[in-house]
């Protein structure tokens, strides 16, 4: 699958600083559209080379369960184009646990993860 092209160039101070301090109004940002059997579900770190190189995008996880609710599988549905923010999406969704599902073996579910700077060039 192709590589995207580099989105726009963001803030010079994002390059450096951002993650501890931010900058006029921008800051790196992960959301995930989690679904409703997520029952606890820790944030994905926004890898710091990844802002510092100004990689943004969106990953899909398909993410497979057991009757307990722990991920056994992870696998990447749709990539960002970009290795670390796949990663990072694919680390975090193990971390997850969703509501149990008595009398089903397994079970596959998709999630979606956008990585990008929220003001002065967000990630829609």
């Amino acid at each position: 699958m192709p590589l995207r092209s580099a989105p726009a160039p963001l803030p010079i101070c994002l390059a450096a600083a951002a993650l501890a301090t931010g900058c006029a109004g921008t800051t790196p940002a992960v959301r995930a559209e989690a679904p409703a059997e997520a029952e606890h579900r820790p944030s994905a770190p926004y890898p710091a080379a990844s802002i510092q190189a100004r990689e943004q995008g969106r990953v899909v996880v398909r993410v497979l369960t057991g009757p307990d609710g722990r991920p056994r599988e992870a696998q990447l549905h749709q990539t960002s184009g970009f290795a670390r923010l796949d990663r990072a999406a694919l680390e975090t969704v193990m971390q997850w646990r969703f509501r149990p599902t008595p009398g089903a073996e397994a079970v596959w579910r998709e999630v979606p993860f956008t990585f990008g700077i929220v003001g002065g060039g967000a990630v829609p």
